[in-house]
């Protein structure tokens, strides 16, 4: 079983789709950083210090929070966003005891349409704060406190905090388990394609090879769950209870690598076996990603240190142990029944 595991691990290096996958695996990591900036910025309306706004219509309390540049008509106004002139135009009347309908005119490119909406997100909820407090509506001023101290949470930073351990972390996570099953998937596909099995059957029982390639998979996702982890730490995001973390990380991949073992045990073919298991997943990921009770949302609260039970993860981790050893006895069968036949 060693032998066999140590030789797919082996041959790896020669899997240019997987390779290539773990490359991208390990930039994001590696660079996990820059990444959550670059989005941050492109999100939140921090990132843009400043937009020329045009108004149509008559808003004094607006003026005095956007400065905007005033025109009589919308022609004039559409005329000079057309040119690049102003990045957005703004029209409407103002009326202060009542509602108010506005109507905003962007950009047809995408990152002057991106800057005009974030900029004037940001001071419409300035300009709603003032309406309220002149009608007497209380505004919601949330405070953070930690160890009984105020602190200053800077803006944007929910929307960082959702990057990392809503999306990066979870996304990592599942690569990495896509990419140690597609591995196994190859793996027993070409043992099959090029008649390599019935060599290994002469020497090693079925279960044995089966187990082999399974070890090999887990080994595969143990160093790039380990890595990205590692990584993500040096970068500055710190992932609370790691440990636990990981063991829910490892569970996704035994969930994949079973899911691909019966795939592959069923078709004997590399091709049918990637695309069977391409739909089967992308269902699985989208189920995953769902639902708070999922083992994806689980990971999100372990690593963002919200309240969640160990029973869960005990739960998950045994699925995934039973999903494995029934995924080796199915492969385990089916090849000894394809080798006999």
């Amino acid at each position: 079983m060693l032998s066999v595991a140590l030789k797919d691990l082996k041959s790896v290096r020669r899997e240019k789709t997987i390779l290539l996958v773990i490359a991208l695996l390990f930039f994001v990591a590696s660079f996990s950083s820059l990444v959550v900036f670059g989005l941050t910025v492109l999100y939140s309306p921090s990132g843009y210090t400043n937009a020329v706004v045009g108004l149509v219509g008559k808003a004094p309390i607006f003026s005095s929070i956007v400065h905007p540049i005033q025109y009589d008509s919308l022609d004039k106004a559409l005329s000079d966003l057309r040119n690049g002139k102003i990045d957005a135009v703004v029209v409407f009347n103002e009326n202060v005891t009542g509602k108010n309908f506005i109507t905003i005119y962007v950009p047809k490119e995408d990152l002057k349409a991106i800057k005009a909406t974030l900029y004037l997100r940001k001071k419409l909820m300035e300009y709603q704060d003032v309406l309220r407090r002149m009608r007497g509506i209380p505004t919601l001023n949330l405070k953070v406190y930690e160890d009984g101290r105020e602190i200053d949470v800077p803006e944007g930073y929910s929307i960082h905090f959702r990057f990392v351990y809503v999306m990066l972390i979870p996304l990592l996570a599942v690569t990495t388990a896509v990419i140690s099953a597609a591995f196994l998937i190859d793996s027993i596909c070409e043992e099959v394609e090029t008649k390599t099995i019935e060599v290994l059957l002469t020497a090693l029982d079925s279960g044995e090879i089966v187990s082999g390639k399974v070890l090999a998979s887990l080994v595969l996702s143990i160093v790039l769950t380990a890595f990205w982890m590692v990584m993500l730490s040096i970068n500055g995001f710190k992932i609370s209870n790691p440990a636990i973390a990981f063991l829910i990380c490892m569970a996704i991949c035994a969930l994949f690598t079973s899911l691909a073992l019966i795939v592959s045990s069923l078709t004997m073919t590399r091709e049918k076996a990637q695309l069977v298991f391409s739909i089967l997943v992308i269902s699985a990921i989208m189920l995953m990603f769902s639902d708070s009770s999922t083992p994806v949302g689980l990971l999100v609260r372990v690593s963002a240190n919200s309240p969640f039970k160990i029973e869960s993860v005990i739960a998950y981790f045994i699925l995934s142990t039973l999903a494995m050893l029934i995924a080796i006895l199915f492969a385990d069968r089916r090849i000894s029944k394809n080798s006999n036949s």
